[in-house]
């Protein structure tokens, strides 16, 4: 097959970004050839993909968006390819792969929608939003989260034939290895966590918006007993110098630590002893079940799309009170106990041997194809 994918940026250490390469992969084993057509391109280029770095102006974010759009238009009309396929919402997508959230479901809780509504940049992603899932669209997405299907449905009455839901799709390389004491001990001398000390984990992009601030005022607001004894390490690109004022203001700034964009997570996922993933928003929280099939319990807000499974697996808790510190590190002192740690972790790791939680990349690119097939478009 002869494909186009389109992603605004791609930066090596974001889900989306790990989600378009592994499905990515899949296509190339099957035989595929892939233009891939991005704004910015952050790390290394894979040879198996011919990659468009297409240059953009305008001062605003959604103005240059609106110039890769116009850009990459022509190409897609004169190349005739087998299939679209948009990693964010854009017009001209055969298929759509939906990581992101409902937009107008978003803007339309803003105190000033009414007024924010005719401006230039809610208009731009509300069309965009409306190219993909609106009535007079063709496109079918791929949806990861039973939260965020409901919502397009909601807004855009969008057919369920157009709504294709997928398996998570963890990679295999976070299941716990059969050597995952040794290097349990390992990373955490690395970093210079004692045995009686407890390792708290937070991995995402985004500090804002996964909640790494409640997750210091929590740690701050522990004990000063049970407080002493944890490390808070944040995985995650982000300027994180607001937060370590935060910490230092809050008399914790030595035990929390920043460690930026990581390739090792396998290896702290082993390290840790709790996942804190206090979400203000989550479409799904892919990093939830990378800790689960690590055999590392989570403490999770509930806004979470993958909520669910740590429900059914019994892998750890939910916040009661994501914003209250007091509660939260309530909460973390109660789980912080080995008794309770194992119990989780063991149930986290049965979970993880019965479920799906690893096709997703295989049946997207399967679906790909498919799609290209009944467009017609087999390449000889």
């Amino acid at each position: 097959m002869k494909l186009a994918v389109c992603l605004f940026k791609y930066f090596p250490y974001g889900g989306l970004a790990r989600d378009f390469m592994r499905i990515m992969q899949s296509c190339i084993r099957a035989g595929d050839h892939i233009d891939v057509y991005v704004i910015e391109w952050q790390g290394e280029l894979p040879s198996e993909l011919n990659v468009h770095i297409v240059p953009v102006s305008g001062l605003s974010n959604h103005a240059k968006l609106q110039s890769f759009l116009d850009q990459v238009k022509p190409q897609l009309e004169r190349e005739k390819y087998d299939l679209v396929v948009g990693f964010n919402k854009m017009p001209q997508l055969d298929l759509y792969y939906a990581a992101d959230p409902c937009y107008i479901d978003r803007a339309r809780s803003h105190a000033l929608h009414s007024l924010l509504k005719f401006t230039p940049r809610v208009r731009f992603y509300s069309d965009c939003e409306s190219a993909v899932f609106g009535p007079d669209s063709d496109t079918v997405s791929l949806m990861i989260s039973d939260v965020q299907k409901a919502l397009f449905k909601q807004h855009y009455h969008t057919p369920d034939h157009r709504l294709i839901s997928l398996p998570p799709g963890i990679d295999r390389d976070r299941q716990r290895p059969a050597d995952a004491s040794s290097i349990r001990q390992r990373k955490r001398a690395e970093l210079s966590v004692h045995d009686d000390e407890w390792l708290l984990l937070m991995v995402g992009t985004g500090f804002k918006t996964k909640g790494v601030d409640r997750g210091i005022a929590a740690l701050a607001a522990m004990p000063d007993d049970e407080r002493g004894k944890v490390r808070l390490v944040v995985i995650g690109d982000g300027d994180a110098r607001a937060l370590q004022k935060q910490a230092d203001k809050s008399g914790v700034g030595d035990q929390v630590q920043f460690m930026g964009g990581r390739s090792d997570i396998p290896e702290f996922l082993l390290a840790a002893d709790l996942l804190l993933h206090p979400a203000r928003k989550e479409n799904t929280g892919t990093v939830i079940l990378e800790a689960m099939v690590a055999g590392l319990p989570v403490l999770i807000s509930d806004v979470c799309g993958y909520a669910k499974h740590v429900k059914s697996a019994q892998a750890g808790d939910i916040l009661k009170q994501p914003d209250n510190a007091a509660a939260t590190a309530a909460q973390l002192v109660t789980m912080l106990d080995p008794q309770r740690l194992h119990q989780w972790s063991q149930q986290a790791l049965s979970y993880a041997a019965t479920e799906d939680l690893y096709s997703m990349p295989d049946k997207a690119a399967q679906i790909i194809r498919d799609m290209a097939e009944e467009k017609g478009g087999i390449i000889s």
